[in-house]
């Protein structure tokens, strides 16, 4: 009784179709019956019936029950015995038999016609699926989209507890996982799968249930393999140790290959940014070497030049030559420090990521403190700010972009070759802080300002021997402002002044 319950409340739709189906046939050939007494409508309607029955409902019953039972209708009720071909049981068994096997027929076809229909329309949208999963692979950018992507599409196409390990999980490598309950965690985690998801790296075939290795496993391992190597390791959770249905197995075998494909294109896009990233490192510790080089010659000369000449002529030259010459060691050992400071700057930048520890800072006081320590330096100096009225707090390493910010200035002092006021211009935007500094001197020519910032001197028509270079600040403000996700420029209007202009983003990306 249990089972017929069950099955009544399973299928009460299909119940409520065939019984209104029924009736309505039963009153139409009692309509046709006392109307046309035409045997040939009357079984016309029920091979109709029997087609809609099979039409509507779900399965074979209805129409096979329907065959049996209209048939029998249709002999005691429905039709005048003089109607039918002769009035022995052997016609009326002929004529039973072959109404049963159309009406049978019928609704096998019906019915079959509607389960491919259903299979078609299943594996359309499993074809839909993986050229939606594949365009996002295609399309994806970073490792953990694409397992992310896989484990969610894989979970809803076995409905089960997925894992996906990059690196086999006896080296340490724990797997990411979709959809996971304690249970499946515990035998996951268990040494038994372990080994065999380490297996699979190792031998680069499927293990698990429902293969020729471990079959007594509770997962389903599948190796990802791209031009043979293994990127990966998938483990499917099987419920009661079943196999996957065979359409299934056919969309998981398609999609593990795409993911592969995605995986491998991944691996090598990231093995070639870094080789780039590399690259330009390489290039700016070379081009910071022999701008340190460079800036550090003239000085040193400079300085061994005069102690040369005060210890070697001391007693020749006057008091006044002394002094000079001391004074030109002073101003050569004060460039030297702020060298070392623009050096010591560079090395507060991690190597290995370029980038620096921000915290949140009032950008009023970085200025202020900015001003200040040039002020010291170049107490004649004259120097405007201006900054927004509004109180902001910018996330930034403070040191650091207090020293681009003397760079900045600094230069602008000194080789703007004008008596004019520098000036130094703060704007806000939507995402980013301007820092604007002007001079209205020489400016820069139109042929170095591309290579302004490569560590070089700007002056080329110059010795490097006569005159310190720029270049090593710029570098080095250059490389602080990235590692702030910000932006540095320089504009010139060669004759009338320069611009630099660099970047701060307000908010932390």
């Amino acid at each position: 009784m249990s089972r017929i319950s069950t099955y009544v409340r399973s299928n009460f739709n299909d119940i409520i179709k065939a019984m209104i189906i029924i009736l309505l046939s039963f009153l139409l050939s009692i309509y046709l019956k006392y109307n046309t007494n035409n045997i040939n409508h009357i079984i016309i309607i029920y091979i109709l019936t029997v087609t809609c029955i099979s039409r509507f409902t779900v399965g074979y019953f209805w129409g096979i029950f329907y065959s049996v039972i209209g048939l029998f209708s249709f002999r005691n009720s429905l039709v005048t015995p003089n109607y039918i071909l002769g009035t022995s049981q052997y016609d009326f068994l002929i004529l039973f038999l072959t109404m049963l096997i159309i009406s049978i027929t019928i609704s096998n076809l019906t019915t079959y016609i509607k389960k491919q229909d259903k299979l078609t329309a299943e594996r359309e949208e499993v074809k839909k699926k993986l050229n939606k999963i594949n365009n996002k692979l295609l399309s994806s950018n970073g490792i953990s989209y694409i397992i992310d992507l896989t484990l969610d599409y894989v979970s809803e196409l076995t409905k089960s507890t997925v894992v996906f390990y990059t690196q086999s999980p006896q080296l340490g490598h724990t797997g990411v996982v979709k959809n996971i309950s304690k249970e499946h965690e515990k035998i996951m985690n268990s040494s038994h799968e372990q080994f065999i998801a380490h297996w699979v790296f190792e031998n680069m075939v499927p293990a698990g249930v429902d293969t020729d290795f471990c079959g007594d496993s509770s997962y389903t391992y599948f190796p990802l393999i791209s031009h043979g190597h293994v990127w990966g390791v998938l483990g499917i959770y099987t419920i009661d140790r079943k196999s996957f249905v065979t359409d299934n197995f056919e969309s998981l075998d398609l999609i593990i290959s795409q993911v592969a494909m995605a995986l491998e294109r991944q691996h090598l896009t990231d093995n070639q940014h870094q080789i780039i990233v590399d690259t330009e490192k390489e290039k700016m510790r070379a081009n910071l070497l022999r701008a340190v080089s460079h800036d550090l010659r003239t000085p040193l000369t400079g300085m061994i030049g005069a102690s040369e000449t005060l210890l070697k002529s001391k007693n020749s030259i006057n008091v006044e030559e002394q002094t000079k010459l001391i004074g030109y060691i002073y101003e050569d050992s004060n460039w030297l420090l702020h060298m070392v400071e623009n050096l010591l700057t560079v090395t507060r930048i991690s190597g290995d990521n370029s980038s620096v520890k921000k915290s949140l800072e009032p950008l009023e006081e970085v200025v202020s403190e900015s001003i200040t320590r040039i002020q010291t330096r170049y107490p004649n100096a004259s120097i405007k700010v201006k900054i927004p009225d509004e109180f902001l707090m910018i996330p930034m390493d403070a040191t650091l972009i207090e020293q681009v910010i003397i760079n900045l200035i600094e230069n602008a002092i000194k080789y703007s070759n004008s008596d004019k006021p520098v000036e130094l211009l703060v704007t806000k935007s939507s995402k980013e802080i301007l820092f604007h500094i002007v001079d209205y001197g020489i400016g820069i020519p139109s042929d170095s300002i591309a290579k302004i910032f490569d560590g070089l001197s700007h002056s080329d028509n110059q010795s490097s021997d006569t005159k310190k270079g720029l270049g090593i600040g710029l570098s080095i403000c250059k490389t602080i402002i990235n590692a702030h996700g910000g932006t540095l420029t320089a504009k010139s209007n060669e004759g009338s002044g320069a611009v630099f202009v660099f970047s701060l983003p307000i908010k932390e990306s």
